[in-house]
Order: structure tokens, then C-alpha cells, then sequence
């Protein structure tokens, strides 16, 4: 239905044409110079060409016949070439010829004009001998060509004949003579026919035009897609293509005294035209052909456009010929194109073939009777139409299509890559989180080891320990509650320092062993013996006091750097399965900003470790709505850039808190190190993808643009301060998702 649909218009519109030929076919023509019109009637054909024998005196200014007049037939022989010989050294078409008509009026009176196309030449129009019209200058050397349609009134006749001369001389193409038929009417009628052809040529411009803006909407806000963006320039090329041809209406527009620039236009949109066509079908069809054959083919054939803007008037319509043959081949390439995307029978083939075959076909014939020199029937106008229309709707539909599997593609795609650089951080940390695990593990197996060892030594001296006296219980017993709440970690300058105090200590007291009882005391947390204690210890039984309770601290203790050890294990197990995890359905889940941070420097706690001094900063702010597993990959991707920046040692600082920006809350987070700082002229492109200022191996160059695209994701942003020292990065991040 829609094939007989489509066929059905292009037979309407090319039989309409011939129709319009046969009514001319049908009409008057001249005979040996002279048009016979005493029983025709302007009121049933307003208008009518100048078809048949016209009388041409070849190479002569002439107003009146002699003896090297000939007759010539216009339309049939539509330059004078063949018979007007070239004078003077002139090109090929160029010179000046006189043609000559005799007209007997119709019976009844009427008032009759002329409506004058001439292109690329001069002419003077001579009614019984009196001037009534001209066009350009034939006499001038450098005048500048005039390519308006003029419309020449005739003198009154009172129903005589009466003869008309034009003196003609051709200075700028190829072909010279009358090439487009005069058209003789009443004035009425023929501004009543250049009003409803401007009017015709309106409606297609303005379709063509605000459909190509639409496709340019298309273009920046669906994806980029090229095909749209061609579309667009397809549209506005061929829109002035029909503005600067047939009744010209870019006169209209650019002003009565721009003809030169109505003619550069005028080719300019037709080669134009012709590269952007064919990078249109070419961007629906590109597995099909190299892209050096359309890039190559394109650029032979912008010289010529180029030529049309820059080169003189000469030169442009020297090439025209030669330049339409080229134009044949990208033709021919837009044809194969178009029978491969058909013959696979993609999505809207049958659109996409109908119009475009009808395109071509209507520009091929355009082109085939230009290089033949014949000026009817153009049918490009028409082709560009049904073109349009029907491409529109097939270019709207594709698109859609287009758009909506680019847009899961994508989406999978932007998770496939999240996913690949958690992987490459997690590769980076691997060695970090092996060594965190092994040392609680390492911990645990050593503590247990000590606990079975004191244990097994307690019940060895269980039999020689004597009951423990009441005066001395509550010193067993502070003991035992010192090494339960003992949580200062010490620095090992600051424990041999201590180490050292107690035991001159306890050498000055007399207790036996200083140095193991020292060790005893520091790890307690003392730095001197209380006084109380002083007589219990220096007891005869203080000793064995003391090592009895050294037994009973260290099973204590043991057991407490067990617990915290496997605490440990399980917090770093937990945080690695938090950080691996994906969510292919990638849901929205409100999340407490710290906790998300402190899971991430849980993993790199151990690569703080060995030199990083880390500042953390944490306001209390409202909870936000986000993509958990994407947020975890920024802040990972951020540390991990702070500590290679700083070598592995320096200050890193990392501040949680809120603000508000035009009515809207924001959280904020903060990441600073002390590292090198970024070179200003990388300052724009550290967020570009597979950007990397690190050793091939130790970057993938995705970090940071990953972090962009999801803070942009989160309609957030990113804020960047750097110099040498110090290097902030701030983003900012609504707590609510649109």
C-alpha cells in the first residue's frame, strides 16, 4: 500500500507535467519568424512561449535581417554553438547573435508582455525599432551580470504586426543564445504566474527549511546522530537550490542588484548539495562501502564549491559541465548505497529506497539535460518534494529506532565500564588488601598460640600457686582491669622511651628480671609504678604475683587482639563485597555519605599505612538519594589518585558537608592531597577519556572521566583547585535525584 501510495504521487506530479507540455505542444509557434495569434484567445491560455522558427543572424548586432540570417527552432536547438562561429578568440559559446520575430496580435485589442529569462548573457529588446527593455549591457567589457527575470511590456499595436529584435551577446557559459523560452502574456497573467510560482517555491523552502532545523533539534539533543545532522544540511542547500533557480525568488530576499551572488549561490547549492546527500545516505549505510571512496569522492568535488565562493565568474561556469559529470558517479555511488540497504531490507527500506530513488532520478534528469544543454522538463523541484516528505517520515522513525537501541546500548555499555575500572582500582589494591586481610589473620594465630602457651604453663604451676591474700586482690585485680581497658597504641620511640624509665624503676625497688617486668608494666600502659603497689611488689611473694598475672593479662589480651583482629578480617570482607558489587538494575538507594567513604578507606587503609597522613572531617548532612556501587567507583577513584599523586606519603584530607546553591541543598565532599599539583595546560583534560599522565601500565586514563559521567549522572558537579602542594577536588551532589 504505501509503495503504490508513494508511485502514485510521482506519476501525479510527472503526468501533470507532461500535460502542461502537451497544452504547449498545442499551442501557436512561430513559423519562419513569425507567430501567427489572430484566433488565439488570452482569456482560455493567459500564457503563451515563444516555441517554433526564429530568424538569428549569427556574430552581428543587427536590427534588421540581411543576407546571414538563418533559421533556428527554440526550444530544439537551445544554443547557438553549431551555427553562431567563434570571433575574436572567444571560448567556446561565447559572441553575439541578433534574433528576430514577427508577432500579428489577436483581432480583439490587448495589452501583451514579455517575460525574459536570460542567464548568463546581455540583451537588448527592440519593438519596431524602439528600445523597450534590456538586460545587463552588450557593449560593456567588465559589467557584472544581471540575472533577474524581467517582465517587458509591449508597445501598443492597435491589432498591426509588429516585429520584435534582440540583440544578444553572451559572456559568461559555454552554451550561448536563448536557452530559457520567452513567455508572452498579459501583464495581469504573468505576475499573477511568477506570484503563484514564488508562492509554490515558498512552501517547499519553508518545509524544507524548518524540517531541516527540526532534524538539527534532533541532532543536539537525541544523540548526535549524523544522519540528522546531514539531513539538516541537505535541506537548507537545496531550499536556496530552489530559491536562486526557476523564478528566482532569492531576489526577494538578497536584493534586486545581487545577481552575481544569486549565480554563486545558484551552483554552489547544487554541488553542495550533492556531498551532503551523499553523506547522508552514506551515515545510514556505512558498513557498505570504505569511507575513503565517499571521503575522496566528496573532496574532488569541494574544489569546485570552493571555486563557486572564491573563483570569478568565468571559471564557474567554464567547469559546470565537468562538474556535473563528476556529479553522475556520486550519483551512481548513492544508488548502490541506497539497492544494498534495500536489498537487506532494513528498518524503513521501503521509505528510504521510493524517495531517494525518486531524488536521483529527478537530479540525474536534471543533469543529463543540462550536459544535452535542454532546459525542459526539470524535475529536481518535485523530486526534492516527495523526497522531503517521505524521507522525513522515514528519518523520524529510524531515527527513534536508532536512538532507543543507542540508549540501552549505552546504558549497558556505561555499566560495563563502571564495572571495568572497579576492577582495575581493585587490581591496583589487590597486594594492600592481601597484606590488611594476613595481618588480623597473622594476629589471631599469633595470639591463639600465645594464649594456648601461658594457658598450658598456668596449669603447669597451678599446684605451687598460693591463694591470692585479700591485701593483695585489689592490685590483681586493677592489673587485669588495666590490661582490659588498655587502648593507647604506642610509637616505638615512645615505648622504649617508657621502657627505659620503668626499669631504673624497678632496679632502684630490687625487683628481680627488670627488663621482662618493664615489658610487663608498658604494656599495661604505665609509665611508673603506682606508689601502692610499690610494697605489695617488693614483697617475697611479689614475684610470683607478678607472674601470675602477667599469665592472666596475656590470656586477656590475647583473646581481646583476637576479637579485634577478626572484627577486622570481617570488616575488611565486608567492604570488599560492598565496593565489588554491581547492580545491573542499577536502582536508586538513599545512602549515608561517611558510611560510603569510610568503606572505600577501609580498602586502602593499608596503603595509607605506610606514609599517609590521613584528616578526616565528617558534618553531620541529610542522607542522599543515589547509585551506590557509581558514587563508591568516584570516591575510589579520587583516594586512589590523591595517594599515587603524593607518592604514598603526605597529608590527605577528606571533609563532608552541605551547602545551598539557588534554592537548592547540596552535599558536598572534599578530597585534598599534598601532591605535585596539576600543570595548568592539563587542567581541561584530565577529564577526558584514556587521558593519562601515568606510566603505561598504571592507568587506563578512565578514572576521572568515569567520575565526571557519574556526577554528572547524579546532576552533580566537580570543582577543581590545584598548585603544587595542594589539590582539591570538591563535588557537589543534590540530595535528591530529578
Amino acid at each position: 500500500m504505501k509503495v503504490i501510495f508513494t508511485i502514485s504521487i510521482f506519476c501525479f506530479f510527472y503526468l501533470s507535467h507532461l500535460t502542461c507540455k502537451n497544452i504547449e505542444s498545442e499551442s501557436p509557434k512561430l513559423v519562419q519568424g513569425v507567430l501567427d495569434l489572430t484566433n488565439y484567445n488570452f482569456q482560455n491560455k493567459p500564457t503563451l512561449p515563444l516555441i517554433g522558427e526564429w530568424k538569428f543572424t549569427p556574430s552581428q548586432l543587427a536590427m534588421t535581417e540581411n543576407k546571414d540570417t538563418i533559421i533556428v527552432t527554440i526550444p530544439d536547438n537551445p544554443h547557438w554553438n553549431s551555427y553562431n562561429p567563434n570571433q575574436n578568440g572567444l571560448a567556446t559559446g561565447f559572441g553575439i547573435g541578433s534574433y528576430f520575430l514577427t508577432i500579428i496580435p489577436p483581432k480583439e485589442p490587448i495589452n501583451l508582455s514579455l517575460d525574459f529569462h536570460i542567464v548568463f548573457s546581455d540583451c537588448k529588446i527592440f519593438q519596431n525599432g524602439i528600445l523597450i527593455g534590456s538586460i545587463g549591457n552588450i557593449y560593456g567589457e567588465n559589467e557584472g551580470i544581471d540575472r533577474r527575470p524581467v517582465q517587458i511590456e509591449l508597445l501598443p499595436t492597435n491589432g498591426e504586426k509588429f516585429h520584435l529584435t534582440i540583440l544578444l551577446r553572451n559572456r559568461f557559459y559555454q552554451a550561448g543564445g536563448i536557452r530559457f523560452l520567452p513567455q508572452l502574456g498579459t501583464s495581469e497573467s504573468l505576475i499573477k504566474i511568477r506570484e503563484k510560482d514564488i508562492f509554490e517555491q515558498s512552501l517547499i523552502v519553508g518545509g524544507l527549511f524548518f524540517l531541516g532545523l527540526y532534524q538539527l533539534g534532533v541532532y543536539f539533543t537525541r544523540g548526535r546522530i549524523l544522519g540528522s545532522l546531514y539531513f539538516f544540511l541537505f535541506c537548507q542547500i537545496m531550499a536556496l537550490q530552489i530559491l536562486a533557480t526557476g523564478t528566482r525568488s532569492l531576489f526577494l530576499i538578497v536584493g534586486e542588484n545581487s545577481s552575481e551572488l544569486v549565480f554563486r549561490i545558484n551552483f554552489f547549492s547544487q554541488y553542495a548539495g550533492a556531498i551532503s546527500g551523499l553523506y547522508y545516505f552514506y551515515s545510514l549505510t556505512r558498513e557498505y562501502i570504505p569511507n575513503y571512496v565517499i571521503h575522496g569522492m566528496c573532496g574532488i568535488i569541494l574544489i569546485p564549491v570552493f571555486i563557486t565562493i572564491f573563483g570569478p565568474i568565468y571559471t564557474i561556469s567554464y567547469l559546470h559541465l565537468y562538474v556535473l559529470t563528476a556529479l553522475t558517479f556520486l550519483l551512481a555511488l548513492a544508488v548502490y548505497l541506497i539497492f544494498r540497504y534495500i536489498q537487506d531490507k532494513r528498518y524503513g527500506y521501503i521509505y528510504l529506497g521510493l524517495s531517494s530513488i525518486l531524488l536521483i532520478g529527478s537530479a540525474s534528469n536534471d543533469i543529463i539535460l543540462s550536459l544535452l544543454h535542454i532546459t525542459e522538463p526539470m524535475l529536481l523541484p518535485y523530486g526534492i518534494l516527495l523526497f522531503v516528505f517521505f524521507q522525513s517520515l522515514f528519518l523520524s522513525k529510524h531515527i527513534s529506532n536508532e536512538i532507543i537501541t543507542a540508549e540501552l546500548n549505552l546504558k549497558a555499555a556505561n555499566y560495563q565500564l563502571v564495572q571495568s575500572e572497579k576492577m582495575s582500582s581493585l587490581g591496583v589494591m589487590v597486594a594492600s588488601v592481601a597484606h590488611e586481610i594476613n595481618s588480623p589473620l597473622s594476629a589471631v594465630i599469633a595470639s591463639g598460640t600465645a594464649i594456648e602457651e601461658k594457658i598450658t604453663e598456668h596449669f603447669r604451676l597451678l599446684s605451687k600457686i598460693n591463694p591470692i591474700p585479700n591485701d593483695v586482690a585489689p592490685l590483681f585485680l586493677s592489673i587485669i582491669n588495666l590490661a582490659l581497658n588498655q587502648n593507647e597504641i604506642l610509637s616505638t620511640k615512645e615505648t622504649r622511651q617508657y621502657k627505659q624509665d620503668l626499669v631504673k624503676q624497678i632496679e632502684n625497688l630490687g625487683i628481680v628480671d627488670p627488663e621482662n617486668k618493664a615489658d610487663f608494666f608498658v604494656s599495661l600502659g604505665l609509665r611508673e609504678i603506682p606508689k601502692d603497689w610499690i610494697p605489695i611488689l617488693t614483697d617475697k611473694d611479689g614475684d610470683d604475683l607478678l607472674n601470675l598475672a602477667e599469665r592472666a593479662v596475656s590470656i586477656f589480651q590475647g583473646t581481646k587482639t583476637i576479637r579485634i583482629a577478626a572484627l577486622r578480617a570481617v570488616k575488611i570482607a565486608q567492604s570488599l563485597k560492598k565496593f565489588t558489587h554491581f547492580d545491573p538494575n542499577a536502582e536508586k538507594h538513599i545512602i549515608n555519605l561517611s558510611d560510603s567513604i569510610d568503606m572505600v578507606l577501609t580498602i586502602f587503609e593499608n596503603s595509607m599505612k605506610q606514609g599517609i597522613d590521613l584528616t578526616t572531617h565528617f558534618e553531620e548532612v541529610p542522607p542522599i538519594e543515589c547509585y551506590p556501587d557509581e558514587l563508591n567507583q568516584v570516591w575510589t577513584n579520587m583516594i586512589q589518585n590523591a595517594i599515587q599523586s603524593m607518592n604514598g606519603k603526605g597529608n590527605l584530607k577528606i571533609k563532608i558537608g552541605q551547602t545551598e546553591t539557588k534554592g537548592k541543598a547540596y552535599v558536598f565532599v572534599s578530597i585534598e592531597d599534598s601532591g605535585t599539583g596539576i600543570p595548568k595546560d592539563l587542567e581541561t583534560k584530565i577529564f577526558d577519556p584514556f587521558f593519562t599522565t601515568k606510566p603505561i601500565g598504571e592507568g587506563t586514563g578512565l578514572g576521572l572521566y568515569i567520575t565526571k559521567q557519574v556526577v554528572e549522572k547524579h546532576q552533580g558537579t566537580i570543582k577543581l583547585e590545584t598548585k603544587p602542594g595542594k589539590t582539591i577536588f570538591t563535588i557537589f551532589l543534590p540530595t535528591t535525584l530529578e
